[in-house]
């Protein structure tokens, strides 16, 4: 089998696949880096390619894939991004987005907006699916979630749960239709774990990176105070501080936040009736 090199058609298209938004939506194909998370999306799923450095790799055997190509590990490197890497690279037909009349009933909806960091964004989706919680809303200010970082992040998560995108018109829509509360953290708002607070039939969470928002939280927003993690443990926070939540960076806020909501205020709710999938 010939082995690939840099300037290979290929290899180009797979690079630009990437470096490129538009071109990854326009292929409807992403690629997905590393053999754990390209192990365990063969499990649903097919690949298009799969590119790797030999061809009696261990795990080949178990993937299900239309074409396997070979390249030297510092193409490999160079396409994951990574400094040390020698493992599966593959390429997967991009789930589908749902359009937001199809998120009919969700009681547990995430929303995102200004998450310029792909680590971050993908830590946020990982955590989503973790704690079950049952859609995602991207508003317009965010990383793309298909990106090669974001997609290793989030292990693959937007394959497990359904995704939508809009403005902040049609989220309001959304919370309209499907009686959900919109909230968002704040340092003035009421304490998640406090018995002083009601939680709503279902709640739209809006997590923001502070520091690149040019707008403040929408007035119509219920204000809510990320709880302290440390409450009742006998020795208070680690370092002994008081706990303000403002030092933590979204993806700890969001992650508290997204387990207490989940298992306090609805332990009941499993995760969502809808499956993401790649199109067909």
């Amino acid at each position: 089998m010939k082995v690939l090199r840099l300037g290979d058609k290929y290899i180009q298209h797979v690079l630009k696949l990437v470096s490129h938004r538009d071109y990854r939506f326009s292929k409807e194909t992403c690629v997905v880096t590393g053999t754990k998370l390209v192990r365990d999306l063969g499990k649903q799923y097919r690949f298009k390619e799969i590119l790797a450095s030999k061809p009696d790799h261990p795990d080949l055997a178990k993937l299900n894939y239309d074409e396997l190509h070979l390249t030297e590990p510092r193409i490999l490197r160079k396409i994951a991004e990574l400094e040390e890497f020698d493992g599966l690279i593959g390429t997967l037909t991009l789930p589908s987005r749902r359009p937001i009349k199809e998120i009919t009933h969700p009681r547990l909806l995430l929303c995102l907006d200004y998450i310029e960091d792909p680590g971050l964004l993908g830590t946020l989706l990982r955590t989503a699916v973790s704690f079950q919680w049952q859609a995602v809303f991207f508003l317009p200010q965010c990383v793309d979630p298909f990106s090669s970082r974001c997609l290793r992040a989030s292990q693959g998560a937007l394959f497990n749960i359904p995704h939508c995108k809009g403005n902040m018109d049609d989220l309001h829509k959304l919370c309209r239709r499907a009686q959900l509360t919109l909230t968002v953290p704040h340092p003035y708002g009421v304490d998640v774990g406090s018995d002083a607070y009601e939680p709503p039939k279902g709640q739209a969470l809006l997590l923001r990176e502070e520091y690149t928002t040019p707008w403040a939280p929408p007035r119509e927003a219920l204000k809510i105070k990320v709880p302290d993690p440390w409450r009742g443990h006998p020795r208070g926070t680690p370092d002994g501080e008081e706990f303000d939540f403002r030092a933590l960076d979204v993806a700890i806020q969001g992650g508290i936040l997204m387990h207490h909501i989940k298992h306090e205020h609805f332990p009941e709710v499993s995760r969502t009736p809808f499956l993401a999938s790649p199109r067909a």
